[in-house]
């Protein structure tokens, strides 16, 4: 379970708007702002680096964050985290304070084991999703759901309703239970797949020859070159 609390540093922040926050980030902050349970929002600024470790321990997104704000403390979790499209750095992220009593929706990544436990058919393994949202306390958040594979064979389906054993007590799926998770698939064979792509409309480009042009085009291209040179 991910009762574990990382502690995060903050800073309060009085300048907003896109120039306060280029500033923060040159200085290797990120702009955040913290709102939620007991709390009015409150505009802060995070070291990059630190929150960069807080959310890469086993409890991932899902970590509990613990939180100094004008002498007390709160727990929060990170949401509507946004990084750069290029550079993949954070560039802004929302601290949300929560109750440690009042449950909260949360996505748990789905982990599947005993893959080599499956039946010897050459099933080829499609998971479906790779996370489950659930509606946990959150010092009871777990980390992730193990779904075991051992046994399963071509056509088999293992649904939200087979993670039941992993829900923490007391916590619900915040999603239908009959929504599949992974199956298991017959391999499909060049032909079948030359005929899906042809029924969907895909077809192979010829390749474009690069550097062939005929004579005419040539030679009214060296024309267009020389008139330039006269020019200038």
């Amino acid at each position: 379970m991910a009762t574990k609390q990382v502690p995060l540093t903050i800073e309060a922040r009085e300048a907003t708007g896109k120039g306060a926050a280029s500033r923060l980030r040159r200085e290797g902050r990120v702009p955040a702002i913290v709102y939620g349970y007991a709390i009015d929002p409150t505009p802060v600024s995070v070291d990059a680096l630190e929150l960069y470790h807080t959310l890469h321990t086993d409890a991932g997104r899902n970590v509990l964050i613990r939180l100094e704000v004008a002498g007390d403390t709160h727990l929060a979790v990170a949401r509507d985290l946004q990084s750069h499209p290029v550079r993949g750095d954070y560039i802004h992220v929302d601290l949300l304070t929560v109750d440690k009593d009042v449950p909260i929706s949360v996505e748990v990544p789905v982990h599947l084991i005993d893959e080599e436990e499956t039946e010897d058919d050459n099933g080829v393994v499609n998971q479906i999703l790779y996370t489950v949202p659930i509606m946990v306390k959150p010092l009871d958040t777990p980390n992730s759901f193990d779904l075991s594979l051992e046994g399963m064979a071509i056509g088999d389906v293992l649904r939200v309703e087979d993670l039941s054993s992993e829900l923490p007590a007391g916590a619900e799926f915040d999603i239908e239970v009959e929504r599949t998770v992974v199956t298991i698939n017959a391999p499909i064979s060049e032909a079948e797949l030359e005929a899906l792509e042809e029924s969907a409309g895909i077809e192979e480009d010829e390749p474009e020859v690069i550097g062939e042009v005929d004579d005419a085009d040539g030679e009214a291209a060296e024309g267009d070159d020389d008139t330039d040179e006269d020019e200038g």
